[in-house]
């Protein structure tokens, strides 16, 4: 009687104690698809697929880039976006229309200007020009004037003073005008010095403080 109860006792311990280690082991959770996008992979391999393909497909609806499964070092399948690279809006560099000086009939005296400035820039002999004005005093020019242009008549030799290379930036300095400024290289014209630097009035540079000269 005694050994038929400690069988019994036996088997029923035995029996308590298997079903304790059942439930102590669990099975990964099955794949949920109304989990969110922050969701980790977890579950069998087609689980793990079926999560990472809807992934990838919110994300192309969302973000149209291009997505691709792939596996990281230790096995587990990720979904790689790549973001594309910005392309850059290329810098629209202005054009200037390059100014075809005509050699004028006559011409108004500005500020700062010489007859050798006259001269070299309009590509006329000095002699030339002071033939064509003889009631001119060279020395004693005054803004207003008009003098006369020689129309067949030539410079001998370089028009340029040579003192600065071209193209320069000229450094402005008080009182100065567009046409002295023009002067001081010759066979600059002083409509190429205003385009170029959007110049409003070439009698008032108080706004400027370098020009640059083509």
């Amino acid at each position: 009687m005694k050994q038929s109860l400690k069988l019994i006792l036996f088997a029923l311990g035995s029996i308590l104690l298997f079903s304790a280690c059942t439930r102590i082991a669990s099975r990964p959770p099955a794949y949920d698809p109304t989990f969110g996008e922050d969701t980790p992979l977890f579950g069998s391999v087609d689980d793990q697929i079926r999560y990472a393909t809807s992934t990838a497909a919110a994300i192309i609806a969302r973000y149209n880039q291009p997505t691709e499964i792939v596996q990281n070092p230790l096995g587990t399948q990720i979904v790689v976006t790549s973001t594309p690279i910005p392309t850059a809006t290329p810098t629209v560099t202005p054009t200037v229309t390059p100014i075809v000086p005509t050699v004028p009939t006559s011409w108004e005296i500005q500020k700062g200007e010489t007859l050798e400035c006259l001269a070299r820039r309009f590509d006329v002999d000095l002699e030339d020009l002071k033939a064509a004005n003889p009631g001119i005093q060279a020395w004693n020019l005054r803004v207003g004037q008009r003098i006369e242009i020689p129309q067949n008549s030539k410079w001998p030799g370089e028009r340029a003073v040579g003192i600065w290379p071209r193209p320069d930036t000229w450094t402005v300095g008080p009182d100065e005008t567009v046409y002295l400024i023009a002067c001081a290289y010759g066979d600059v014209w002083p409509e190429e010095i205003i385009q170029f630097n959007n110049i409003q009035d070439p009698n008032d540079l108080s706004g400027y403080t370098e020009l640059y000269i083509p």
